[in-house]
């Protein structure tokens, strides 16, 4: 069954920044909703989006009743994932999807967040965003900022419903042969950290996406081993790989790099595996659109658009 697209934004539509995770100040933010701004979106920001609690932004359930108020909210149409770190694991349970099911709207971040992407796949079969988020304007400012205003274009542009295509012709693959079908996956670590809870969807013909940052090798190893055994590597039309940035080792090495550990364990599958998308823990982090149906053909990555 195909996803459900959410109605794609008109200029002088809201979009809203929530903190499922870490906290965040308005400094943080600021560059990100001068840009959407810039582009003529409106920008909503909740009077209780700057609470603090240990590290989080505010308690699960501070953070939980935020997020169901901007789901709930029919002129919101977009929720923007001010930054991860950790913490929507904490308080996924306690959001409403009914709510996204009445008013679906999309829901845009990545890596700690991957949670909530695989959660509304699951339970609402509705399309999402992976994508840069606001803290990372600000956090890469300066000689990097060309590169993540090519991540946050990206961003806006498939909130437009025009979805940046992938040229591939020169990664590097293996098995490489066309396919098409739906994009899922995300971060690594958290979708191993779901495995056989409520978050955890069914990839069986989907085409999953993976990245990661700051893990040592045998971690990398370890997850994509867990996965494996459960299944969850079985059944794909390929895989596609972002970046694995700041990876560790120790003084024996373990000997692999993420490249050859995930072709380890994938490669018996004889689907296509393409590596280095611009995606992920990247400066560029280039907008990919979750259950949105792709297509890949002689190189090229393209996204159904309306």
């Amino acid at each position: 069954m195909n996803s459900i697209i959410p109605p794609y934004l008109e200029k002088g539509d809201t979009i809203a920044i929530a903190a499922p995770a870490r906290s965040v100040q308005y400094s943080q933010i600021q560059a990100a909703v001068e840009f959407m701004q810039a582009k003529g979106l409106k920008v909503y920001l909740d009077p209780e989006l700057y609470a603090v609690e240990h590290q989080f932004a505010g308690s699960e359930k501070h953070r939980a009743a935020l997020f169901n108020r901007l789901l709930a909210n029919k002129d919101v149409k977009a929720i923007w994932c001010a930054r991860g770190g950790y913490g929507s694991a904490r308080m996924v349970d306690l959001l409403d999807f009914d709510l996204l099911k009445k008013h679906p709207k999309w829901i845009a971040g990545f890596s700690d967040v991957t949670v909530l992407l695989s959660h509304i796949a699951k339970v609402c079969n509705m399309s999402t965003l992976h994508s840069s988020m606001p803290v990372f304007m600000n956090e890469k400012a300066g000689q990097d900022f060309d590169d993540v205003q090519m991540a946050f274009k990206s961003l806006y542009a498939s909130l437009r419903g025009k979805h940046t295509n992938f040229d591939l012709r020169e990664n590097p693959s293996i098995n490489l042969k066309n396919f098409s079908g739906e994009i899922v996956g995300g971060n690594l670590s958290v979708l191993y950290s779901i495995i056989g809870s409520n978050s955890e969807m069914d990839w069986t013909g989907k085409i999953l996406f993976l990245e990661d940052l700051d893990e040592y090798y045998y971690h990398i190893d370890r997850m994509l081993l867990a996965l494996k055994r459960a299944g969850k590597l079985k059944g794909l039309k390929a895989v596609l790989v972002g970046s694995f940035m700041s990876m560790h080792d120790h003084t024996i090495p373990f000997g692999y790099s993420a490249k050859d550990i995930i072709t380890q364990h994938c490669s018996e599958y004889n689907y296509p595996i393409i590596f280095d998308l611009n995606s992920g823990h990247h400066l560029q982090n280039i907008a990919i659109p979750f259950g949105v149906s792709a297509d890949f053909k002689d190189g090229m990555l393209t996204f159904a658009n309306p």
